[in-house]
């Protein structure tokens, strides 16, 4: 009787065993299917990036980033310079402008004797620097000796360096076309261009941020020294190549191609990501190792491999489209399930560095219409009244507002002239200036990208 009423209890346990052992040897062949299909998805898209001719590794993207065999490395003259570089310390600094919390007058408005004796006497103490970042400007090639292969931790000690360097030129700039010497006043504003493009290969949206930010240190001096001093066709000739050259419609993809090494490194080695290296809170190492080993990380890395995909392929639409057309990817990396953690911990919306691009080449387009004016205004003795008239003898064609596919806008002021985009709004505000950083209030206000020369 007992040994008939434990068999069938003996029976269940064996199916119950077996039914475990079969949904453990399911689930083992899922996972193992999982992830051999992720991984050869993944296998397939770093392929196809490779063929394509970008880099996929960091060793790959350090040699990438290079310069002509030979070739005379800007990037060295200006670390020299950086060496050479005198600040003064902050009580010091007080009063002048530019380098300091000193401001300049309107660009109509002369520096007073006090603030020129000053700016003379700072510009003296570095005149060593200016020097040599005078010589590395024209220089075609630049590559700074920056290690990719350490992953996030690579050192970019030249940005404030650079800035530094641009500021000083800026000042230089100012004191000359105070003094009515215009010749010296151009050369320090091609110097500055000079030092942006020392970055526009560098390959990382950082590097790229802080050439458009050395390029709008540019185009506000090139604004200041029109407005203070008389320059002659040949100079306005020379600004305006200048000018030109600085507009590189390619540059975010050197950006997009450098990040996107960073981004299969990450995947590769999620436990690599720090707090310090992203800015934020990170999972803890173990987390990610489990997650990496589990196959969620190659899952995530398609995904951005995906999205990185859409973003490079907006560098290559017409300016005005690829706003939208990132605010579109951008809408896309929100909608992901907040399963795909790593993806969502760390690839940030890149929808704002290429606003920040397309603003940086409206006023460079917007510069350069501006210097056609002058040109105009010197053979006719007068402005335009409207851009028409200055083709095809100063502009082949009126450039296209960035923002919106239209023609930049002109407007005749009471004295002078503006030249303007819409920017990121799309709205004509009829050539509103957008005030300096400190003046600017708290509560949203509309603007353009201008270009005034109120002579």
């Amino acid at each position: 009787m007992g040994d008939t009423e434990t068999a069938p209890k003996r029976d269940r346990k064996l199916k119950f065993s077996r039914i475990l052992i079969a949904l453990l040897l399911i689930a083992v062949c899922a996972f193992v299917v999982f992830r051999l299909s992720v991984r050869s998805k993944l296998r397939a898209r770093i392929e196809a990036i490779r063929d394509a001719g970008y880099p996929v590794t960091l060793a790959e993207l350090n040699e990438w980033y290079t310069i002509p065999e030979g070739a005379e490395n800007a990037a060295d003259t200006l670390i020299d310079a950086f060496l050479c570089y005198y600040e003064w310390n902050r009580t010091k600094l007080e009063s002048l402008p530019i380098v300091g919390k000193g401001k300049l007058p309107a660009r109509t408005e002369p520096l007073s004797e006090e603030t020129k004796r000053l700016v003379a006497k700072y510009l003296a103490d570095n005149q060593q620097a200016l020097e040599l970042l005078h010589t590395a400007a024209p220089i075609e090639h630049s590559r700074y000796p920056v290690d990719f292969t350490v992953g996030l931790g690579y050192l970019m000690y030249h940005f404030s360096d650079l800035r530094k360097g641009a500021q000083l030129l800026k000042l230089e700039a100012v004191l000359h076309a105070e003094n009515n010497k215009p010749q010296l006043a151009a050369r320090s504003v091609a110097s500055i261009f000079g030092i942006a493009r020392s970055l526009a290969k560098e390959p990382t949206f950082i590097s790229q941020l802080v050439c458009t930010a050395c390029q709008g240190l540019a185009i506000s001096s090139l604004e200041r020294v029109v407005n203070r001093a008389e320059f002659t066709d040949e100079q306005l000739v020379k600004f305006t190549q200048t000018v030109s050259n600085a507009e590189d419609l390619l540059a975010m993809s050197w950006a997009f191609a450098g990040e996107r090494c960073m981004g299969i490194s990450i995947f590769k080695n999620p436990a690599s990501l720090s707090s310090e290296s992203v800015g934020k809170k990170m999972l803890p190492a173990p987390i990610l190792e489990l997650y990496k080993a589990l196959g969620l990380s190659d899952r995530d890395a398609i995904i951005y491999l995906d999205l990185m995909n859409d973003y490079m392929e907006t560098t290559q639409l017409p300016l005005h489209q690829r706003q939208r057309a990132a605010s579109t990817i951008e809408a896309k990396l929100e909608a992901t399930s907040k399963i795909h953690i790593l993806l969502h911990e760390f690839m940030p919306a890149f929808s704002r560095v290429i606003t920040i691009n397309i603003r940086s080449i409206a006023q460079l387009r917007a510069a350069r219409v501006a210097l056609a004016i002058q040109r105009y205004r010197l053979v006719n003795d007068n402005i335009p009244d409207t851009l028409t008239e200055l083709v095809p003898t100063y502009l082949e064609t009126i450039p296209k507002d960035p923002f919106d596919g239209s023609e930049l806008r002109y407007r005749k002021l009471e004295s002078g002239f503006v030249v303007y985009s819409v920017s990121e709004d799309g709205r004509d505000d009829g050539g509103k200036e957008r005030l300096p950083f400190g003046e600017r209030k708290k509560a949203s206000s509309t603007w353009d990208i201008t270009f005034i020369v109120e002579r």
